[in-house]
């Protein structure tokens, strides 16, 4: 698989993947199951021939991303049984602290391994601006539902850095897809005074 295909079906894979569980209830778990296997799986197939500082720097993110993912899957179904007191508040760290916060850093170490392999000049095409807002809206969607989109503003002046400092197309899609990001996260604060997880103001 090429490279800007790669990339775009990552982030097709991500788009799909790490929404579509939301929407489906209780069968979401199971959709949710899938989900390393496919966009890691995807991310392989794309830097599996690349440069090998792009493949350390995506099994350093595939590590993080795999177990936290785990994490938060089977934490959160726990969750889905009456707990309280001390083991409430254990399952509510592993899957809504520490489980969200390496799944979602797996991703973007993912992003930086992307941005590494690439080696085309130039700013975004066609392909990468699609990428560019799957990946943006993915990103506000998840991190505001995951309550780290802290991870997301603190990514963004690096991934927009990263793109000025060495333009290639691949930065410059997760920068865009950054911005966008920060923007959308910025506007719902605004909106709601503050950013609330969407299932607690009733969306999910």
């Amino acid at each position: 698989m090429s490279l800007p295909r790669g990339l775009l079906a990552f982030a097709g894979a991500i788009f799909v993947f790490q929404q579509a569980p939301a929407v489906f209830g209780d069968f979401g778990t199971w959709i949710d199951l899938a989900t390393p296997f496919v966009v890691l799986g995807v991310a392989a197939a794309a830097l599996w021939n690349t440069v090998p500082a792009a493949r350390a720097v995506a099994l350093v993110g595939a590590i993080l991303y795999a177990d936290g993912h785990g994490i938060h899957l089977s934490a959160n179904d726990i969750r889905h049984h009456e707990l309280t007191g001390e083991a409430a508040r254990v399952a509510h760290f592993w899957d809504e602290r520490f489980g969200h916060l390496e799944w979602h850093l797996g991703w973007l170490v993912l992003l930086a391994a992307f941005c590494l392999a690439d080696t085309r000049r130039g700013g975004p095409g066609r392909s990468e601006l699609i990428v560019a807002l799957l990946l943006g809206w993915a990103l506000f969607t998840n991190t505001v539902e995951g309550g780290d989109w802290g991870l997301t503003v603190a990514a963004a002046p690096a991934f927009v850095a990263w793109a000025i400092v060495r333009p290639r197309r691949a930065a410059a899609a997760c920068a865009a897809a950054m911005l966008l990001a920060v923007a959308l996260i910025g506007a719902w604060a605004i909106w709601q005074g503050g950013v609330p997880q969407f299932s607690e103001v009733g969306w999910l």
